[in-house]
């Protein structure tokens, strides 16, 4: 069935994907739901609020997720129980991420791609300790046990209003130190410096033998290489990156159907919509 309403999660995401959407074959609205963790839940209270409201989010990757082995197709991020896909993910890490190809950069700014892919390397290269480091805490953070698994009840207590057998100090007390203990010990082997050296050193090494602009792209947040390319960008026109930023942002909204054409993922992502 076709999606009628798509949570994304910020300003810039509707101001870019609004024009892009409107090639979809169908008829959608597209509205901001804000945080990333937040558009799952958003998107099912839709389709269970409002009869015939089919609502699906976009969601940026970030450092949850390592990207896919094809940047062809969004990721499914979610799927209900019948299987139908509930929510997506980029391939690359974020928005910005698509606003920095050279092709974009180049028709949006005059800025040559052969010159401009060669500053985008150099500034991959600065970031890749930093870059690293937050992989690692990505890494980190995943592995980590939701807080759904520390309740504040015993788990026995299959009844919600149940109380345990033995309310006593002694009892209650050893329950918690138990049960917090055994958290604990999840979340130490995780955070084990060891552990965490060894995330720091692979990742090291992935980001060091990237030589693609689409790898550095897919790999490394825009935001920050955004950030790297400041100094130059600050000898340019757009004299500084939010204003570059805007500029990318506002070629896709006067061409959608170009930029389109440059990411066969958004392609995909319009038939998606159409046949979900």
């Amino acid at each position: 069935m076709p999606v009628s309403v798509l949570l994304v999660e910020g300003k810039l995401d509707a101001e870019v994907l609004n024009p892009v959407l409107g090639l979809a074959p169908v008829r959608l609205t597209l509205e901001t739901g804000g945080s990333k963790s937040s558009l799952k839940p958003k998107a099912r209270d839709r389709r269970q609020g409002s009869a015939g409201v089919v609502a699906c989010y976009l969601r940026d990757r970030d450092f949850d997720f390592d990207p896919p082995a094809s940047a062809a197709l969004p990721v499914v991020d979610a799927q209900l129980e019948t299987g139908v896909v509930l929510g997506w993910r980029w391939c690359r890490h974020e928005l910005e991420s698509y606003l920095l190809e050279p092709r974009l950069v180049e028709a949006a700014t005059g800025w040559s791609a052969a010159d401009y892919s060669k500053e985008l390397l150099a500034a991959a290269q600065r970031l890749l300790p930093y870059t690293a480091a937050r992989w690692a805490v990505g890494i980190a953070r995943r592995s980590l046990p939701p807080f759904t698994e520390l309740p504040t009840r015993p788990s026995e207590l299959t009844n919600e209003i149940q109380l345990p057998p033995d309310c006593s100090q002694v009892a209650c007390f050893a329950w918690v130190q138990q049960h917090v203990g055994a958290f604990r010990q999840q979340v130490e082997a995780t955070l084990d410096g060891t552990v965490l050296q060894a995330s720091l050193n692979e990742r090291m090494q992935r980001l060091s033998g990237l030589t693609a602009i689409d790898d550095v792209l897919i790999w490394y947040s825009g935001k920050d290489l955004l950030a790297a390319l400041s100094p130059l960008i600050a000898t340019r026109p757009e004299a500084n990156p939010k204003v570059f930023r805007r500029q990318l942002s506002r070629w896709i909204q006067d061409r959608p159907q170009d930029a389109v054409a440059l990411f066969p993922e958004w392609q995909a992502l319009l038939v998606a919509l159409a046949n979900n």
